[in-house]
Formats: C-alpha cells, structure tokens, sequence
C-alpha cells in the first residue's frame, strides 16, 4: 500500500483511505468537535500522505504514522482557534454522531462515560481515545504522539489509572447505594457530580467496603463502557471530495495542496512529523488553552470513535466504491478563510494523468532515503527502532486455545502461559480495531505464571479476525 502511494498511484492511496479515515475521522472528532475540521484533517493527512509516505523508513508503520499527521494537524487548528477566539466566546460543538443504542439503561451508562470523560484533563481523554478507542499502545502509541516508548506507557497507565478510578466511582455512586447504607448517608443530598473531592472519598470508602468494592470489580469494563457512547460516521462525500481536490491541477487546488504539504514538516529521521504539543508526563490536571476551547460538549465525541464499521459508508477494509477520480474533471470554489479546505465541486478544471496522484506545483513525493541521504541510517543499523525490552526472554508462551466465537456486546477470554522461563514484552496484534477491543492483564510473566486475555467484539466481523501473539507469533481466530 505504502510502494502504491510514493509511486503515485491513486489505487494505493484509496485504498489506505478506505481502511484508515473512518478511525482517524473519529479520533479527530474527539480533538476538535467540529465536523467540519475533522474533515478538513482527515483531506489534508491524505494530501500529506500523498507527498511525504516516501520518507517513512519503515512501510510497516503507516497507522501511527497516519495518526501522527492528523494529530499535528489537528493541533494545528487547535491552536488557531485558541488565538482567534477567547475561550468564552468558542462556539457550541455540535454533535451529529450516531447513536447506536436506545434504552434508558444504555442512556444512563452514556451520561455514566461521558461525565467520567469530563473529569479527565484534555491529555488523559486524548490517550483514553487513542488507547483504549483506537487499541494504540506500546510503539504505535508513541510514534503517534511523538514521544518515546517508555513515556508512551506511562502516559496510558496514568490515563487509565484516571479513567477507571473516575469511572468506578461514579459507577458504585449511581447504582449502590440501595445495596450499601454507608454509601448512601454519605452521598445524601448528592446532585450526580463527581468533583475531585467527591471522587476520593468514594473510593476511599470503596476500598474498604467489601458490598461497593465487588460492585465495582464486577461492572467496570471502562474499553466495553466505552461502547455505549455515539459514533462518529464519516461523512460520505469526503472520499470523493478528496480525490477531487488531489486530481486536479489548477491554480486554486494546486496551492491549496503546496500550502497544507508545506506546513506539515518538519519529518524526522524515520519519516514521522516532528510533533507539535506532545504530551508530557505531569501530576494534577493540566488543562491546555487551545483543546479546553473546544468547550465541553467536545466530552460527548471524545470517545465517539470507531464503532463505523456498523453505520458507515464503507466498512474500513472494504475497497469502497471507485474514487471520484483523479481522471474526473473537476473545479474548486473560493478558499474561503485562511486554514480552510477548498471543497471541490462538478464544473472545469484540469485533470492529472489518470491513476496517479498530482502534488503541487514545485512540490514532489520524497521517495525512500537512499544510501547517502541524511535520513539513511549508517550502514549495518537496523531500519527499526525496537521498543525497549523489561529483560531477557527465555521462555516461550503457550495459549488455552486457538479459536474464540464471541457475540456482540459479550467478552470471551483465553489465558497465555509462560512455559521455560520469563517471557516480557507481551503484545497482542489486534486486525480489526474497529470491531475488537483487547485487554491484557500482564505484558510480563515469570515460569509458569498466566495471564487472561478478554475480547470483546463491539462491532460485527465482516469475517473471521486472527489475533497474533508475540513473541511467538501465536494466532487466536476470532469468530463472530
């Protein structure tokens, strides 16, 4: 896929389009808000990917790489709009996501997530969405935010740490105090908000209550709670829209497309963007100017993200329908305000050559480093950076089994057991992040320890999904 765009060939960049943008719409959404930023980042990744693919040393991590570009230019915007208006004056987020559910039960677990969600600082929901919505850990979740592996994991443990302690307390909050008297004396008169204050003395109390306590070892799932909140579907025309606007070479398109490319650099060595805002690793809410401008409906999306394969136009790993070519005629009205996307329309303009993609004019594709660049690694490094190792590997992991057949909403489990020695470093390659969520309890056991996996399908499989186990290389087929 990755050969297919450098060499400009339009089948190549449909086809990473039609597997990707429904995620990357999604996770933009839960940055921006606004529809229509979101599409305007997920046309300009594409534009940029068209462009700048050529520089990623290794072709295996276009994903991150993908989530590494829309989040700069997300970021972007973010800060554009903290600069253009003060924050009591931002605009309403709208929100014309799809709700999948009905039921009073499944509302009162949506405003259960989403008033858990409102708790967390604007960099814990980010690393929410990209972990446990997107299934983007270890090295992938790195290389998207622009910061190294171990920061990368500490990041999502502080997150989810956040999260789930949030989450259980408002779950044991709203639905024991019938079952448990103390809880209820002390949330007497409670208005149903989970301040700081609040949220510690519930789990002090939960720590020591055996009834709240089991409560909320038993209905905490935060990746499966996560499910009932609104999808954000990918509008239907952007595909078209975009190879439109990449097809066609007159003026107005053309410096559209030299603007967006210019902008997104500088790349690093690997071929991943320099990232603009990466997280940091700090103790106590840290509220960024530009993401709190957002406003709180920005809650209600922020985890609305890839259960598309369900509602949207194209199921992610389905070809789509052909795009509305590069070998179409097209024109493309007024630019409209600085940083806004042109939106192409049917009318005259001047075509590429068909089945390849146009850039700008002055602005070609970088191809793949060649042995005297300065992006080549020196001769006998390794392409691959390999994520840092808890310590030697010298046994081998066993799995209960080969094959799972799961139901939508439902969790299923397998275990992995360490056989001849430690094995560290556990990873679980997931094909199917729109339908699959995965939780491992241990990515490091001793001989002879075990470890549970649970699977929960939140969207239906179009076809059988394989797991892949490392290291190993162990398959679990997943059935639905």
């Amino acid at each position: 896929m990755v050969a297919a765009i450098v060499a400009g060939q339009a089948d190549g960049l449909a086809a990473a389009y039609d597997r990707y943008a429904p995620a990357l719409y999604a996770y933009c959404r839960s940055l921006l808000g606004e529809p229509a930023d979101a599409d305007d980042v997920v046309q300009d990744t594409f534009i940029i990917a068209a462009a700048k693919l050529g520089g990623l040393r290794d072709p295996g991590r276009l994903r991150p790489w993908l989530y590494a570009v829309a989040r700069n230019e997300c970021r972007r915007r973010l800060r554009s709009r903290a600069l253009s208006a003060p924050l009591d004056e931002a605009g309403e987020v709208t929100d014309d996501t799809a709700d999948v559910g009905a039921g009073a039960e499944r509302a009162e677990l949506r405003a259960l997530v989403e008033a858990a969600l409102a708790g967390l600082n604007p960099r814990d929901r980010e690393i929410i969405e990209l972990n446990l919505r997107h299934d983007l850990s270890g090295r992938d979740l790195a290389e998207a935010l622009g910061v190294s592996v171990n920061q990368a994991h500490a990041l999502a443990s502080r997150a989810r740490s956040q999260f789930e302690t949030s989450l259980g307390a408002l779950l044991v909050a709203r639905t024991g105090r019938e079952a448990c008297p103390e809880l209820a004396a002390g949330l007497h008169g409670w208005d149903g908000r989970l301040d700081v204050l609040l949220r510690k003395r519930v789990n002090r109390h939960i720590e020591h209550c055996e009834i709240c306590g089991a409560r909320k070892r038993r209905e905490l799932s935060p990746a499966m709670l996560l499910g009932v909140l609104p999808v954000a579907l990918l509008p239907m025309g952007l595909r078209a829209q975009l190879f439109r606007l990449i097809g066609d070479l007159s003026p107005v398109p053309s410096a559209y497309r030299a603007g967006v490319i210019s902008r997104a650099g500088p790349f690093g060595r690997s071929g991943f963007p320099r990232p603009l805002d990466p997280p940091h690793l700090v103790h106590g809410p840290v509220a960024h100017a530009a993401t709190a401008s957002a406003g709180a409906a920005v809650v209600a999306v922020a985890a609305a993200g890839i259960m598309y394969g369900l509602h949207g136009p194209h199921a992610p790993h389905s070809p789509g329908p052909p795009p509305a070519g590069p070998s179409s005629r097209a024109s493309v009205t007024s630019p409209g305000p600085p940083g806004a996307a042109p939106r192409a329309s049917a009318g005259a303009g001047s075509p590429s050559r068909p089945g390849t993609i146009p850039l700008a004019a002055g602005a070609t594709a970088t191809g793949p480093p060649g042995p005297g660049s300065p992006s080549s690694p020196p001769a006998g490094q390794p392409l691959v950076s390999v994520a840092p190792s808890l310590g030697p590997v010298a046994g081998t992991l066993t799995a209960s089994t080969t094959a799972l057949t799961l139901h939508l909403g439902v969790a299923g489990s397998f275990t992995l057991t360490a056989q001849g020695g430690p094995v560290s470093g556990i990873t679980i390659q997931n094909p199917d992040p729109l339908a699959l969520t995965i939780s491992l309890s241990a990515s490091s056991l001793t001989a002879g320890q075990t470890t549970t996996v649970t699977v929960t399908m939140v969207n239906l499989l179009g076809s059988a999904s394989t797991l892949v186990v490392n290291p190993g290389g162990l398959t679990i087929t997943v059935n639905g």
